[in-house]
């Protein structure tokens, strides 16, 4: 009996460390040799949902009138939604018509409503449930949301790389700004999107335009930091540090996958706001607040709100915490007092 149970297990066993070597050892080495195709891992941009329509915003659960539509963008064409605030969205619908997308480029221009401007995470696309909730949630708290999907990602042309990814956020400002006139913009970046938001608006600063605020989402420090605390990395364990960096990050680096938000983060000139949760498992609650620490370095108001893990809000769902409208609206505020 105890043979025949040798014999089921056996194959289990020799596939379970086959997958253990090809990640502890060969995935290493694949870094250090390839890691240009490599660093597609840390995008995750292949992983999609099925039957996705990015045209038909209802239809991805996003309860405010809104437009998708397109801009040229260095790769190719950037796929970009514009979802109204409660009060603009409510005044469409008691009309029975649907704005054009004129008046919808004009209504950024209104004061009375200021806008949020997202950056995702790596994986999926803008259409993703976790996005859609926390779109929801600013459009009801009476903001309108841009966001947009990075090269490679949704319906979005092109193959992502750090640098791409950052020119195509400045595509997708500049596009904002040069309807929004004066209008409050706060950039909101959640997960890689934090990295990236910390690369753009670092630019924005030192060409002295800054937007008004800057939301990080389950932020990280740095991409050492974000590789060797995520999850997976525990079975890299038995590299010291010297082999993390000489056979992981420096390669990585060489590529142009760098990610650096701790030392940009020092050159933003605008309010900040980082949210974390405690339970966060994927970029630990550390990394934000090693963030929090490199922003107070420098002489601008930093704001750290860490949500307890009682509320099993992880990484991905802060956005259901019933905090979170006041914790936007008095940050918003804030940017008002000169």
């Amino acid at each position: 009996m105890l043979g025949y149970f040798i014999s089921i297990l056996q194959p289990v066993f020799i596939l379970i460390f086959a997958f253990l070597f090809f990640v502890a050892v060969i995935l290493p080495i694949l870094v250090l040799l390839f890691p240009h195709y490599i660093q597609f891992i840390f995008f995750l941009n292949f992983r999609r949902l099925p039957n996705t329509d990015y045209n038909d915003i209802s239809a991805n659960d996003v309860n405010a009138v809104g437009r998708s539509f397109y801009i040229p963008g260095k790769a190719g064409k950037i796929g970009v939604w514009h979802m109204l605030p409660r009060d603009l969205s409510l005044e469409y619908r008691s009309k029975g018509v649907h704005p054009s997308d004129e008046e919808m480029e004009s209504s950024l221009a209104d004061s009375k409503y200021k806008i949020i401007f997202y950056a995702h995470g790596n994986s999926f696309d803008r259409t993703f449930y976790h996005r859609v909730e926390l779109y929801n949630v600013l459009n009801n708290s009476n903001y309108h949301v841009i966001c947009f999907d990075y090269r490679g990602y949704g319906d979005s042309q092109g193959t992502p790389t750090e640098h791409g990814i950052i020119q195509d956020a400045h595509t997708v400002y500049s596009y904002l700004k040069s309807h929004s006139k004066n209008n409050t913009v706060i950039v909101w970046g959640h997960s890689m999107g934090t990295g990236v938001s910390c690369k753009l608006v670092k630019d924005l600063c030192l060409a002295e335009k800054p937007p008004n605020g800057l939301v990080l989402e389950s932020p990280f420090n740095n991409l050492r930091d974000a590789i060797t605390n995520h999850p997976i990395f525990l079975i890299f364990k038995w590299m010291n540090d010297f082999l993390v960096d000489n056979v992981i990050i420096k390669p990585l680096n060489s590529v142009g996958l760098r990610m650096e938000s701790d030392q940009r983060i020092t050159h933003i000139s605008c309010p900040i706001l980082i949210l974390h949760a405690q339970d966060d498992r994927v970029l630990p609650v550390k990394l934000g607040r090693a963030l929090y620490k490199a922003a107070k370095k420098s002489d601008r108001k930093v704001e750290f709100r860490e949500f307890d893990s009682v509320h099993n809000f992880g990484h991905k769902f802060i956005c259901r915490s019933p905090e979170l409208p006041e914790i936007i609206s008095q940050f918003t505020k804030s940017l008002e007092i000169k």
